[in-house]
């Protein structure tokens, strides 16, 4: 994997992780899966294209 798709990928996991469970803490209903994944690709592609 290049550094590219490592940063990719990482950004992609914590991002969804993060909108998917810190919503509750901060009083705001937990976010479904498929927002969450969505959500972390697109801020990924863009980090990805800024990048690249």
């Amino acid at each position: 994997m290049t550094s590219e798709q490592i940063y990719f990928v990482m950004t992609f996991v914590v991002v969804t992780l993060a909108v998917r469970y810190i919503g509750p803490l901060i009083g705001r209903p937990r976010t479904p899966w498929r927002g969450a994944i969505l959500f972390g690709f697109i801020i990924a592609f863009i980090g990805w294209v800024i990048g690249a």
